[in-house]
């Protein structure tokens, strides 16, 4: 990311507090491949306002991109304004969004962009005001469209709802794939994963994986994989474990990365015999399990 301008004014006349003419109240801009170029569209919500210029969508055969999404994100109160200018490269299409993120009462703008790729990546550029200057913060390597800020419960805290993009090729293809849930939250600056705290998400999300199960014939192993997953953040490891025993496939070896084993420089130094074992040392890794858990009984 480059930062291309950020300036600090400290003036009643300019501070006066009336923006700027035709800003959006709506705070969220939406922008898709039939999206026409346009100069200027803003959003507004409290003290935070959203500028926004588009160039259009990049014709992919031409090699060299130049940024097309400019913004420009201020900050005023009676005694002072900041503004930050940045930009990026955005791909078929685009979301500007401002919405508070951790109760504060001042609204985080929200960049999302698009590269272009069949399924990756999506990237989210998080601005939040910490009464001073703004904090950037980067979700990125999200597939399709990323996540969804939502307030899942009710409890007006928004999440960011997503799945575990590090269970995609692991043990299937892309579509044969089936990630646990990842549901973050947003405090002083940061993103905290707080998956285990909503179950009601966790256990709509395992019944889904169950059902597909049940439908499936094929690719199977990538779907077990985040159910067991998904039953160790709801607490029930041992039942999504006996239950993938009895489905997994043991001729299927399919996935890129699932069945290697890393040393600590992350070089590859060898494979895993069978989906159990590959699977009981990925989920270790990633920190679903511990150890202790369950002994690998390879092959059931």
């Amino acid at each position: 990311m480059v930062w291309r301008l950020i300036s600090l004014i400290s003036a009643l006349g300019l501070a006066s507090g009336t923006w700027i003419s035709g800003a959006i109240a709506q705070p969220t801009l939406h922008i898709d491949s039939d999206t026409p170029p346009f100069r200027q569209r803003e959003l507004r919500d409290g003290n935070m306002q959203v500028s926004v210029r588009y160039d259009g969508n990049p014709d992919l055969d031409n090699r060299y991109h130049r940024n097309n999404l400019h913004y420009q994100i201020r900050y005023r109160e009676w005694t002072r304004e900041l503004i930050l200018r940045d930009s990026a490269l955005t791909f078929s299409w685009a979301n500007v969004m401002l919405k508070d993120l951790n109760q504060s009462g001042t609204p985080e703008a929200i960049i999302t962009t698009f590269s272009g790729g069949a399924h990756c990546c999506t990237t989210h550029d998080i601005y939040s005001w910490n009464g001073d200057s703004f904090d950037s913060t980067r979700l990125d390597w999200q597939q399709l469209g990323g996540g969804t800020f939502e307030d899942i419960n009710g409890d007006r805290q928004v999440e960011y709802v997503t799945v575990d993009q590090r269970f995609f090729y692991a043990f299937s293809s892309f579509a044969g794939s089936f990630p646990p849930s990842r549901i973050l939250n947003f405090e002083d600056g940061e993103f905290h994963d707080v998956s285990r705290e909503h179950r009601q998400e966790l256990r709509q999300r395992a019944w889904q994986m169950y059902v597909t199960l049940q439908e499936r014939n094929h690719d199977v192993n990538g779907v077990l994989a985040g159910y067991v997953a998904q039953k160790a953040l709801l607490g029930e490891f041992a039942e999504g474990w006996e239950f993938m025993l009895a489905h997994y496939d043991p001729d299927d070896e399919s996935g890129i990365s699932g069945y290697n084993i890393y040393n600590d420089e992350g070089d590859v130094i060898g494979k895993h015999p069978d989906f159990p074992t590959a699977l009981q040392a990925f989920l270790i890794n990633l920190g679903y399990i511990d150890e202790s858990d369950l002994p690998c009984r390879c092959g059931g």
